[in-house]
């Protein structure tokens, strides 16, 4: 009897690969049965071209991660271009899914079945929403608390604050997670709108909040694991 064909995911984050803040933790929940291959939109290209694609004045801003760890603002029109480009060249591929780590991002449609991060964290909040007084979300940049746009109407208050993944000082970024807590705490539940959150600053916010909080990274792997079981 011949081997069960192993399942394949390309996880394709707007910033460059590997993801190691993000996908190990998503891969222990997806499974070890599941083969996970990483691309990234700022693949091979140097500071300059990097610098190119920065947010323009007033436009919507993304956060990502280099693969040095370094953290970038990226312009979101300019972002979704190249991404769009790169998830079509996987398509066909022999991927079983593909998956953008970015919860904002728009997609080009493909054969081969793609879980939009946005989509599967927005409507879980929409869904939560019907039965809250209040919702809490969590976005990494100050400029994004403005700006940004959930993909189907949420039947409650939404409250906004930041608190970015991608700070290097520990300090720093556990009094914001600790801030951003403490500024949600009246709302019913939390999610971290952000694929760059993890596990460990979950915990910071729901220690300072005392309300459940949601992790859109295990949303998505929890979903993923269950397609590909």
């Amino acid at each position: 009897m011949s081997e069960p064909r192993q399942r394949r995911i390309a996880f394709v984050t707007i910033g460059q690969a590997p993801r190691r803040d993000v996908v190990p933790e998503m891969a222990t929940l997806v499974g070890s049965h599941v083969r996970i291959d990483e691309y990234g939109v700022l693949d091979g290209l140097d500071a300059a071209a990097i610098a190119a694609l920065g947010p323009r004045p007033g436009a919507y801003r993304f956060a990502t991660r280099l693969a040095d760890g370094t953290a970038v603002e990226l312009d979101k029109a300019a972002t979704e271009a190249r991404l769009a480009t790169l998830v079509e060249s996987l398509d066909g591929a022999g991927y079983d899914l593909l998956v953008p780590l970015c919860t904002g991002a728009a997609l080009p449609a493909t054969a081969t079945l793609t879980v939009e991060p946005q989509q599967v964290v927005d409507h879980t909040l929409a869904a939560l929403a019907h039965r809250c007084r209040r919702v809490g979300v969590v976005v990494p940049l100050a400029a994004q608390v403005d700006t940004l746009h959930l993909s189907v109407p949420v039947a409650c208050p939404v409250r906004l604050v930041h608190a970015s993944p991608y700070e290097p000082d520990p300090a720093r970024a556990a009094a914001a997670f600790a801030a951003a807590g403490t500024a949600l705490a009246d709302c019913d539940v939390v999610l971290m709108h952000c694929m760059g959150y993890g596990a460990a600053m979950r915990t910071m916010i729901a220690a300072a909040a005392g309300r459940p909080v949601l992790l859109s990274t295990h949303l998505v792997a929890r979903l993923l694991a269950q397609i590909l079981e």
